[in-house]
């Protein structure tokens, strides 16, 4: 309890953004934050990859603090950076500025979620459904499924890298997109946080590398919702369910008809 009586929150909300993102982004976040209720308290942190970066100044006041790093290790760099700067929390959720919320109660459904699950590592809003198989069906080793080239030798790529690493791959390439992440500071000591490199390939493996890291810890990981991107939206997945697929087939057929229709009429005419 703080002088007033008043519970102080053991939950940081980390946004990470960097130098060269839109601050369109990080406004219409804001917006979103303003728009639901929590449903607990909870200090609001920015941490911006890039040292040139600077706040909008409308901005100003909405977060408890600006963390600038240098620009390494993309959104898990800036997130790894600011659990081990922001020591006095019990818990962490993490996500990229282009994210947006979606309905009240949305940091309090991953605090339940996350507490009511026996050995609980990592809570997230997308347990990517097409990795989500076994390895040997990924590199095509198994003989019984077809599997794309490009997608064999992307497995074969991530095996490598854990390898690499020293990290254990498992039976399966299950995890937790790094677009939102619910965990605890004991989690994140027990498996040193992020791993951290400047290649984007690498990265993707480092994503990966998380969610085994804490598997490996005997922990479960877990999306929060039956469908992906419940609580927390982000631009880049469209949420599960029929009218939604149909809304990003016809936006996508659309970009191409126009596409076409462009490259047909170069003068617009």
């Amino acid at each position: 309890m703080n002088e007033a009586g008043q519970r102080i929150p053991n939950t940081a909300v980390v946004v990470s953004t960097w130098v060269g993102n839109p601050s369109d982004y990080i406004c219409s976040l804001v917006d979103s934050l303003k728009r639901y209720n929590a449903g607990v308290r909870y200090d609001l942190y920015l941490c911006a990859n890039g040292k040139s970066f600077l706040l909008p100044k409308d901005l100003s006041n909405i977060f408890k603090k600006v963390l600038v790093r240098e620009n390494t290790g993309f959104n898990l760099g800036a997130w790894d950076y600011a659990w081990r700067i922001l020591s006095q929390y019990d818990n962490y959720l993490f996500m990229q500025d282009d994210c947006y919320i979606k309905k009240d109660n949305w940091l309090k459904d991953f605090i339940q979620c996350f507490n009511s699950i026996e050995k609980c590592g990592l809570v997230g809003e997308y347990l990517n459904k097409s990795w989500d198989m076994p390895w040997a069906e990924l590199t095509g080793a198994d003989g019984k499924h077809k599997v794309s080239k490009k997608k064999r030798e992307r497995a074969g790529f991530y095996i490598e890298t854990l390898r690499k690493w020293g990290i254990p791959k498992g039976e399966t390439a299950s995890h937790l997109t790094s677009v939102v992440h619910f965990t605890s500071r004991k989690v994140l000591e027990e498996v040193d946080g992020y791993i951290i490199v400047d290649d984007y390939h690498e990265a993707i493996a480092a994503e990966i590398a998380f969610s085994k890291k804490i598997q490996n810890k005997g922990y479960e990981i877990v999306q929060i919702g039956k469908k992906r991107h419940s609580r927390i939206g982000h631009r880049q997945w469209m949420p599960d369910g029929f009218f939604p697929r149909l809304a990003n087939s016809i936006k996508k057929r659309t970009a191409l008809l126009t596409n076409i229709w462009k490259k047909s009429n170069p003068y617009g005419d």
